[in-house]
């Protein structure tokens, strides 16, 4: 008796026992499907963070790739999806991002060729975009038809793979290329022109098809960025003063187009607001954007945003 009652006070001040470890959180995975438009086709975008993401079309070798990559554009990518997984990282979400991108290829090409990697339960989240022209009316060099037929395809078949799935299409831009020139498809008219019937094609594909969960309005973006005076509106007399949308090819993005894309998709697919990054974002730091300017691009993103969701796309 005399031994426990010296045991008691002992062990009424036993440690207590340490709460179990909550189990980490199941990562949002994501998967980019599209082309160049994606990737960015140049440097520095093309491979930026490429090693935080994975690109399911990459092998060292080339062997069984889907007509993989033109000799200037090596792999893996980053582009858009590597600027997005930095973004994610920064504002402390859990996201894994996968890229399944073809130069210069449709939708059509993705369902015929690629549909093992996109038709599978393990994606949370799918954005996808056609050929830069693809959606555009008939008379302008387009086959919205085929833009319609195989977006669907693939939305079907995402959902017969995860029902829960949320798919987004990502509406592209106004090519300068397409506008310009004489004889492009849109000479003589203003870029308005070319983004008005691509925010039609991706908006009124997404109000048909209620299985579409939102479009994220780069092309939109890029139109307010012109607008406001952030970017240049025509690059074949550029202005010093103002940002360059595309690359030299007047039709990808350039550092800052990318960054704009991205942040855009940021905001449609986490619902958070770009703005939070602030003139201290990594990714604008290492594309080589300045503080001003990626908080003009952050600015634009959030304004298209709102709109878009304001007006609910139309």
């Amino acid at each position: 008796m005399r031994l426990l009652a010296f045991l008691l006070p002992l062990l009424s001040f036993t440690a207590p026992v340490a709460p179990a470890a909550k189990p980490p959180k199941k990562p949002v995975v994501i998967l980019f499907v599209g082309n160049s438009y994606f990737h960015s086709a140049k440097p520095p975008m093309l491979n930026y963070n490429a090693a935080a993401i994975t690109d399911e079309n990459f092998t060292p070798d080339r062997r069984g790739q889907r007509q993989r990559m033109y000799v200037n554009e090596p792999g893996p990518w980053g582009g858009v999806p590597g600027i997005f997984k930095k973004l994610t990282d920064e504002a402390g979400l859990n996201y894994e991002v996968h890229i399944e991108a073809i130069s210069g290829q449709t939708l059509k090409f993705h369902y015929d060729s690629a549909l093992a990697i996109i038709q599978q339960p393990r994606w949370d989240r799918v954005i996808m975009h056609d050929l830069s022209t693809g959606p555009l009316p008939t008379r302008r060099g387009g086959q919205p038809e085929r833009f319609q037929e195989y977006a669907t395809k693939l939305e079907q078949a995402i959902h017969a793979a995860n029902p829960a799935a949320r798919v987004y299409l990502y509406q592209t831009w106004a090519g300068a290329a397409l506008n310009i020139p004489p004889n492009s498809p849109y000479a003589g008219l203003p870029l308005d022109s070319m983004t008005a019937d691509l925010h039609a094609a991706y908006y009124g594909l997404a109000r048909r098809n209620g299985h579409i969960a939102g479009v994220a309005p780069a092309g939109d973006a890029w139109l307010r960025a012109i607008r406001e005076g952030v970017a240049m509106p025509n690059p074949y007399t550029p202005d010093p003063n103002k940002m360059e949308l595309w690359e030299a090819d007047h039709r990808h993005p350039s550092r800052w187009g990318a960054y704009l894309n991205a942040c855009v998709v940021f905001g449609e697919i986490t619902g958070r607001d770009p703005r939070q990054f602030g003139p201290t974002e990594e990714a604008a730091a290492a594309l080589g954007i300045s503080l001003t300017q990626a908080v003009a691009l952050q600015r634009v993103a959030a304004e298209q945003l709102k709109v878009a969701r304001k007006n609910k796309g139309r």
